[in-house]
């Protein structure tokens, strides 16, 4: 079953939405405005480069509340595994 959200790059993160986004396999398209995990509302960005921005740490760990998975042990703010 797919999870009840989609991650979103934008605002020079990566963030999660639960709001409605094209389906997979369709370019994610710049521009969209989408609330996010976090609260914040995001517009979205184009491009591999976007996809590698560092991940929100609040969407990350309310999207992990969601799927049931442990919260991160890594600090997530840069430092390598």
């Amino acid at each position: 079953m797919p999870h009840p959200f989609t991650w979103v790059p934008g605002d020079h993160a990566r963030h999660v939405s639960e709001d409605p986004v094209p389906p997979p396999g369709v370019e994610f398209p710049p521009d969209l405005t989408v609330t996010a995990l976090c609260g914040r509302e995001v517009t979205s960005a184009a491009g591999e480069i976007a996809w590698l921005w560092p991940t929100c740490p609040d969407c990350d760990g309310r999207a992990r509340e969601l799927v049931g998975a442990p919260p991160r042990t890594d600090s997530a703010d840069g430092e390598q595994c």
